[in-house]
């Protein structure tokens, strides 16, 4: 029966992507307070007490507007296909489902944009991991002019600089975690994204042999 099995792999994809769109949204809310409140961190530099600005002049966001869309395309996604689980309850062997196709379409697209994002997503970390904030590169009043950064290179960065509030230091970790986890977090929706394809054409396989359930209601 294909109901159950496209109905909780398409819940369980949209669980997975409205909570990476509620981690996403909880970074941009906290980068916007950095740059409009918080503005600049107190360092204590060794012979020196400077004022660092929060965000670098050069900041990547391009990684989180594409984890975003693929959050949100799989969250509507996950929707769509909870209807479509809910049309094949009664399906027998009268042919395929046009909307159990439509599906199958839909997933074969997410698997391809979440396996581009998480590739341009780690690509960018790595390509900027293990960069430094060099005192004598950094001016007070100024944005940090070296480098490209993503929030999560940036904020590391920032943590090993000796923050004078520690506060300050408790609040930037809990936010690189946050951030990480919304970088993982494409993993498991490209996971479920494959999971659900894989359910949505074996149904659609056993439709086109005349083996799937009940009474038919769907043409």
């Amino acid at each position: 029966m294909a109901f159950l099995p496209i109905f909780l792999s398409c819940l369980l994809l949209s669980i997975l992507s409205i909570t990476n769109l509620a981690l996403i949204s909880s970074m941009v809310a906290w980068l916007h307070i950095q740059k409009t409140q918080v503005k600049s961190y107190a360092i204590n530099w060794p012979n020196d007490s400077f004022h660092l600005q929060a965000l670098p002049e050069h900041l990547w966001l391009d990684q989180g507007h594409t984890s975003n869309g693929v959050a949100g395309y799989g969250f509507f996604l996950g929707l769509v296909g909870l209807y479509v689980a809910w049309r094949q309850r009664k399906r027998d062997g009268r042919g395929p489902s046009k909307t159990l196709l439509g599906l199958v379409i839909l997933l074969s697209l997410a698997v391809v944009f979440t396996l581009v994002a998480l590739a341009f997503v780690f690509t960018v970390a790595h390509d900027t991991k293990g960069q430094t904030i060099l005192s004598s590169v950094a001016k007070a009043g100024v944005k940090y002019p070296a480098h490209k950064w993503t929030p999560a290179t940036w904020y590391k960065a920032v943590l090993k600089l000796p923050l004078a509030d520690g506060s300050v230091r408790s609040d930037i970790k809990s936010h690189v975690t946050n951030i990480e986890a919304w970088e993982y977090m494409l993993i498991p929706i490209f996971l479920t994204d494959i999971l659900a394809l894989g359910i949505a054409v074996t149904a659609m396989m056993k439709q086109r042999k005349g083996q799937p359930s009940e009474n038919p209601t769907e043409k």
